[in-house]
């Protein structure tokens, strides 16, 4: 029965600033839908010792160990060798599966090369996972401590093959428990702060298990409940939900995984308001953001991206004198920016941002950093003047997300 579970990719491809890891997050939540915990992932690299040692850990701690890539047909392809030492396991040569790698070659017209039959070898005793879609089948072995899954690297081919998977181990998993997670997202709110106003609530659960996770933009509670149905499930978690919820009003904003943006925008919808944007230090980043979610044509009108003293002049209507007195990066043009979006779109709310997003720039009195956020309402118009610490993309998405959480904040109470 698998009720935990490890997951390893391997390749050296991965400590590569361009290369990511999506076979991970799939498998985890496909695992999870069926009960499985996954308590461990590892990158690994196409070494031989070193992804023996993780594959004979992940036996010794878990009951399932997965690994995607590392089963081509090339030197530093090294899971085979590697699952069966860490297993006890002899490589064997299976006829069956050189077959069918000669027949895939045939199909297309070409003669298989000599190094492909390295994909014929895998550990004594494994049952073969076929591969449709790829020349790398796969194989699970099961060990005397826990059962080892290869799969190939690429998403398509390792995806289909894991369902092959489900289907050979059908009733094998979870031990009839299943885990159901929820995501609380918080803003304007401190990492300390908010655990000092929730701590309380959950520091004695184990079930449900509760981790906070920090994130340049926002706060997440995630919430881990095992349970033998959904119904028990949501029965464990509701209650803890509804009293986060309660301690933490006004702050926390989503409890169903949508993003700032996206609550912004249905926010919008519900009241039936207008919004347009003027930019400058988020560089269309605030307006992007908005458009990035379905509906949002219905309340947004438009943005100006308005980088240079001359388009704050021309498009906003920004004074030359305000520019010359104050700088462009003042209150005073964080002010005029959203007065002339106002008269250009006629929105019921505007926003406005001017900062200094470095590393040249910034005076004394407003260093880098420094960024004025001007939100005008139907009511009144407010301007903040935040300093943000951070690269200029940081500087930029905090900045948008300081402008959404100050929407955020009126349509809410708008709406309540």
């Amino acid at each position: 029965m698998f009720r935990t579970a490890q997951i390893i990719v391997v390749g050296s491809e991965f400590f590569s600033r361009d290369k990511r890891d999506t076979n991970s997050i799939w498998l985890t939540e496909e695992l999870e839908k069926r009960g499985v915990r996954v308590l461990n992932k590892s990158i690994v690299a196409d070494d031989l010792e070193t992804l023996t040692r993780v594959i004979t850990q992940g036996l010794e701690s878990t009951d399932l160990v997965i690994s995607t890539g590392g089963l081509g047909p090339t030197e530093d392809d090294r899971t085979r060798e590697a699952a069966a030492s860490a297993l006890g396991r002899e490589l064997e040569y299976r006829e069956e599966i050189a077959d069918e790698l000669e027949k895939r070659f045939a199909s297309r017209g070409r003669e298989m090369a000599e190094n492909n039959r390295r994909q014929a070898f895998i550990p004594s005793g494994s049952w073969v996972v076929e591969n449709p879609n790829g020349t790398a089948p796969g194989f699970l072995c099961d060990g005397k401590l826990g059962s080892f899954l290869a799969l190939p690297g690429p998403p398509r081919e390792m995806k289909g093959m894991f369902d092959t998977f489900l289907e050979h181990k059908a009733g094998s998993f979870g031990g009839g428990m299943l885990l159901l997670r929820r995501t609380l997202r918080v803003t304007g709110l401190g990492e300390s702060d908010m655990d000092r106003k929730i701590a309380d609530l959950y520091k004695d659960l184990q079930n449900p298990e509760v981790t906070i996770n920090f994130t340049p933009h926002n706060l997440e509670i995630h919430l881990t409940t095992r349970a033998a149905s959904v119904e028990e499930a949501e029965g464990l978690t509701n209650p803890l939900v509804e009293a986060m919820k309660e301690r933490l009003e006004g702050f926390l904003f989503s409890d169903d995984d949508r993003d700032l943006a996206d609550v912004v925008v249905g926010l919008l919808r519900a009241t039936g308001l207008t919004l347009a944007s003027a930019e400058s230090v988020t560089g269309g980043h605030f307006a992007h953001s908005i458009c990035s979610i379905s509906g949002a044509s219905q309340v947004f009108l438009g943005s100006v991206v308005s980088y240079t003293e001359e388009t704050k002049r021309g498009l906003l209507g920004v004074k030359s004198e305000t520019l010359d007195e104050f700088s462009a990066v003042s209150e005073a043009t964080a002010r005029e920016m959203v007065e002339g979006i106002k008269q250009k779109t006629g929105a019921n709310l505007c926003m406005a941002c001017t900062g200094y997003a470095g590393p040249a720039g910034g005076t004394e009195k407003d260093p880098v950093g420094t960024v004025y956020i001007a939100f005008s309402t139907p009511e009144k118009l407010t301007i903040r003047r935040l300093s943000l610490p951070g690269s200029r993309n940081l500087m930029r998405s905090r900045t948008t997300q300081a402008m959404l959480y100050m929407l955020f904040r009126y349509l809410r109470r708008l709406k309540s």
